[in-house]
């Protein structure tokens, strides 16, 4: 049975589709891995999926299929649940009845978001909406991960003001704002493909992260 991972922001603009196919392009390589981009007709995920696999001939495979509703989305995941390790599921953004839709049986569900007033008001309305998921389904984690992160005094104190208000777990890795992560999806490839050292390092702790949240071996 696969485990699912969950990306969800209300808010556009967080770099949630960035995170999914970086995600999906490291786990691919230790396990059957499975992507459902139900951010559509958007498809950035599903894009990058395409182009991977038609131009980099070297990578592993995955399966990968989109979903264009609720009930789509429920027969995807179905679908990949017992032929996959792990699912990465793209979610749409303004909306909270896709969310809905997968908690029952999300393992993880990864928040990212900028930091700004918005992306946290956003986020506030996804805690809501996974706290009333906790109640009927135990295995369900949900962290936060700040992302498109540029270091600064003012961005660490938004941080720290920030840290309590959202009453949710962040994870301890932080994704920075940083051009590699928009050519290596470009190319159908993910940082830990591409020559920017630091993007790479800071994803690889990232991922190993998420893996530790998930028990993956």
């Amino acid at each position: 049975m696969a485990k699912f991972i969950s990306v969800a922001q209300l808010k556009g603009g967080a770099g949630k589709s960035t995170v999914v196919t970086n995600l999906v392009a490291a786990l691919s390589q230790e396990f059957h891995t499975g992507l459902i981009d139900a951010d559509m007709p958007q498809g950035t995920s599903a894009r990058w999926a395409a182009i991977r696999q038609t131009q980099q001939k070297n990578t592993p495979a995955f399966e990968v299929l989109t979903a264009s509703s609720v009930n789509e989305l429920a027969l995807a995941a179905e679908r990949l649940e017992s032929e996959c390790d792990v699912v990465v599921i793209d979610l749409p953004p303004r909306s909270l009845k896709y969310l809905r839709e997968v908690l029952p049986y999300s393992d993880l569900v990864v928040m990212p978001l900028t930091a700004s007033a918005a992306d946290v008001w956003a986020t506030e309305q996804l805690m809501e909406a996974i706290r009333e998921g906790k109640r009927t389904s135990k295995r369900l984690k949900a962290r936060l991960v700040w992302n498109r992160l540029r270091t600064s005094k003012a961005t660490e104190q938004f941080l720290a003001d920030t840290a309590g208000l959202l009453r949710a777990k962040e994870l301890e890795s932080r994704l920075g704002q940083r051009t590699a992560y928009v050519e290596a999806l470009g190319r159908g490839l993910s940082v830990l493909e591409w020559s920017d050292a630091k993007a790479s390092a800071e994803f690889a702790i990232f991922y190993q992260e998420l893996k530790q949240q998930l028990k993956l071996d």
